[in-house]
């Protein structure tokens, strides 16, 4: 018994000694390059790169030190270092990473300084196999966040932003994807102004300082290439909301590519002006694929109107209301130029009605049917007066 004992306990040590230094051994570590290798190949989709000094593991932390992106034709934008934590390797030999927090920029180029502050993203999924056209295949995110954002020029601040919030999400069924953006606090500063003359337009108007937000709102079908871009819209305070929608299909994974290639052809070729020639055949080409389904234009007044006829109507040495009502006499023989009638009409009326009442003025596209980018090229450079019908362009105002 003694004997069979000893057997038995010595045949365990070995069994026992080698589980031991497997949890000891890094097998199951993360490796740093091969992480960072799958992130460049979800960056490439996008026709770019990342270049880095090297991929640091830390448990469950993969630091890309000094990362530089890379986009052809362009600069190479110095990141610092990329870190990624929370980060775990998929069954399919994908990633996660809980968050990624980019190292502030501190970019200057000639007179011009760009800071960004406070930048991260959460929930991201990194593909094992980017680019080959599912959702599952492309490099994704939940939101991306920024701290404040300031550009100057000589030493002097230009433009400051609080911060940016966006955040990605998937369409019913994995049809797509929807992306929601809010840049807040946005404002110019008026002492980064060189030009005198814009600063006294600016106080006769009324503004001591410009500030405001910008939003934007989309969603993109992979199957169809459509992009459903709702909002695209920047509000000033006391001045009014601009805001532009557009729908279009035709922007596929495929479509994507082939832009890629146009900008790397163009960026390899070393003649610049035939470059931009080739690419502007490309891109005209690649038109053909784009689709048209709607389009609109919105302004919603905050006053910007009223400040505008004032300020008008004073070089005039008349009212705010008579500038408009001199507006509304004169805009029937400007439009006359057009020779589109019942298009004339339109902004006729809305412009009245606007001037008398300024609320929102809006011109809208809505065909039928869809119309090829391809088409409207062609008849734009042929007769753009038949623009009008072809788009069935519509001009309201406070609807």
């Amino acid at each position: 018994m003694h004997l069979s004992f000893n057997i038995a306990a010595r045949a365990r040590l070995p069994l026992a000694a080698l589980l031991l230094a497997g949890t000891a051994l890094p097998a199951w570590a993360l490796d740093g390059e091969a992480f960072a290798a799958k992130v460049n190949e979800a960056y490439a989709v996008s026709g770019a790169s990342i270049e880095y000094d090297s991929a640091d593991v830390s448990g469950s932390t993969v630091t890309l030190t000094n990362a530089k992106l890379m986009n052809p034709g362009a600069p190479a934008l110095e990141a610092g270092d990329l870190v990624f934590d929370g980060v775990e390797e998929t069954s399919d030999g994908g990633y996660t990473a809980d968050t990624l927090v980019i190292e502030d920029i501190d970019y200057t180029k000639d007179d011009t300084r760009l800071t960004v502050s406070d930048m991260e993203m959460t929930g991201l999924v990194i593909p094992a196999e980017p680019g080959t056209g599912s959702l599952d295949d492309l490099f994704l995110y939940d939101g991306f966040t920024t701290g404040p954002v300031s550009v100057s020029s000589k030493g002097d601040e230009v433009f400051s932003m609080a911060g940016f919030d966006g955040k990605l999400s998937r369409l019913s069924g994995d049809a797509g994807i929807e992306f929601t953006g809010t840049a807040n606090g946005m404002k110019v500063h008026y002492e980064g102004i060189d030009d005198p003359k814009a600063k006294k337009t600016l106080n006769d108007l009324g503004y001591e300082e410009l500030t405001g937000s910008a939003k934007m709102a989309l969603s993109w079908e992979l199957e169809s290439g459509r992009v459903d871009m709702r909002e695209f819209s920047m509000t000033m305070d006391d001045a009014g909301r601009f805001n532009i929608a557009l729908d279009l299909s035709g922007y596929t994974m495929e479509f994507v590519k082939a832009m890629q290639q146009a900008q790397e052809t163009t960026a390899k070729n070393p003649d610049p002006e035939a470059a931009k020639q080739a690419q502007g055949l490309m891109m005209l080409g690649m038109l053909q694929q784009l689709t048209l389904n709607s389009a609109e234009i919105t302004f919603e007044d905050a006053s910007l109107t009223g400040r505008v006829l004032d300020y008008f109507g004073r070089q005039q040495g008349i009212s705010g209301d008579q500038m408009g009502d001199a507006v509304k006499g004169m805009l029937p023989l400007m439009l006359g130029q057009l020779g589109i009638p019942a298009l004339q009409q339109q902004i006729s009326a809305a412009a009245n009605t606007f001037v008398d009442n300024p609320e929102s003025l809006r011109v809208s596209a809505e065909p039928a049917e869809p119309v090829p980018f391809s088409q409207i090229v062609g008849v734009g450079m042929s007769d753009p007066r038949q623009l009008a019908d072809l788009l069935e362009v519509k001009v309201t105002a406070n609807d």
